[in-house]
């Protein structure tokens, strides 16, 4: 699997990939947006990895040293809900602190509630690579728990 980046073409933007292996989530091309899809083992896991993917849209997070710290904890009664949530929730912490997040730690809190330790790095200091997310959408949005472990996508407005 490989990572995609944005390049301007006169059609518009379009995604191009790059040679660095992701692994835990791929990246959507979309006509007004830009989504990713992911599988994990845990309802936790697949929420780190779409948090992880978010970013990586924006930003070179694997050469992403995090030197700060954020906490967020998001309850919502439909795992999608909680999913779209928390994402924004995250965009959200990502553009008040002025950084660009890397890092997380996921764990269940209760069943439909999670806490979220993000490490991140300020803006300044991180090698920025796509277009800024303005949001999470609840477009196309699937959280779902299958036979192998969890499958999720969401789309982003940019």
């Amino acid at each position: 699997m490989f990572k995609s980046t944005w390049a301007a073409t006169r059609s518009g933007p379009r995604i191009i990939p790059r040679s660095i292996d992701l692994t835990s989530y791929e990246i959507l091309d979309h006509t007004a947006d830009t989504g990713i899809e992911a599988r994990a083992a845990s309802l936790p896991d697949l929420i780190r990895d779409l948090a992880t993917g978010m970013f990586a849209i924006m930003a070179f997070t694997d050469r992403c040293p995090t030197s700060e710290e954020v906490h967020v904890e998001v309850g919502a009664p439909k795992y999608e809900d909680l999913v779209v949530e928390t994402l924004s929730e995250l965009l959200y912490e990502a553009e008040v602190e002025d950084l660009v997040l890397c890092g997380f730690e996921v764990e269940m809190v209760s069943s439909h509630r999670i806490g979220i330790t993000a490490r991140g790095v300020p803006v300044s200091e991180a090698e920025l690579d796509g277009p800024p997310i303005k949001a999470v959408t609840y477009h196309d949005v699937v959280v779902e728990e299958t036979e192998d472990g969890w499958f999720g996508r969401v789309y982003f407005d940019v």
